[in-house]
């Protein structure tokens, strides 16, 4: 399934393309300055990527807190240190 969803997302795109050699000049330019501008942005916006680079080191952060978190919970089933399990309620259906 996944083969035939890339073939089609990829076949669109390919059928999207310009085949004028001034308009695939054009698209050529407008990427290649998207690109420039993208890979340059920390150069133009210093103050915006560190506020960014804080953020995400706290999101890290607080990710691996709560990886850690669900690891425990889930090895330990619940429990505490002590070895105490929760129970789960048998149900007869």
């Amino acid at each position: 399934m996944f083969l035939i969803r890339a073939a089609f997302w990829i076949g669109l795109v390919v059928l999207l393309l310009p085949t004028d050699a001034n308009q695939q000049a054009r698209l050529y330019g407008a990427a290649a300055a998207t690109v420039e501008r993208v890979t340059t942005f920390c150069d133009r916006n210093s103050r915006t990527c560190e506020v960014g680079s804080e953020v995400w080191a706290a999101f890290l952060k607080k990710a691996e807190f709560g990886a850690r978190m669900a690891f425990e919970l889930i090895t330990s089933r619940g429990g505490s240190k002590e070895g105490a399990r929760l129970k789960c309620p048998r149900r007869s259906w």
